[in-house]
């Protein structure tokens, strides 16, 4: 399994684990939330992120992405094979967007 794939299946078993938490849970967030304009974003600043906000913002650009493409079935190979594109797009060219990696992957 790659890294994308790997990342993707844990932040999905992540969200899926937190609908079972008690209400108390979001409280106890171990992250200062942030305001990330998408459209701004760049590789660089994204790959200095902590390795759970990463994995956040994988899965937000992996949704977005797919909500432009208007996709309703989620397919796990084809969203970790998008997500190491983009991030291959983003180690080759850290002055990227994170939006415009997502979206030339996405192609």
């Amino acid at each position: 399994m790659n890294r994308g794939t790997a990342i993707l299946a844990a932040s999905c078993l992540a969200l899926a684990a937190a609908n079972f938490l008690p209400e108390s849970a979001p409280a106890q967030m171990s992250l200062t939330p942030r305001i990330i304009h998408t459209g701004k974003i760049k590789c660089a600043e994204f790959q200095s992120l902590s390795g759970e906000r990463q994995e956040r913002a994988l899965i937000y650009f992996n949704g977005y992405v797919d909500g432009i493409r208007r996709l309703t079935t989620w397919d796990e190979r084809a969203a970790g094979e998008l997500v190491d594109r983009a991030l291959g797009y983003c180690k080759a060219d850290p002055s990227e967007t994170v939006l415009s990696a997502f979206t030339r992957a996405a192609r």
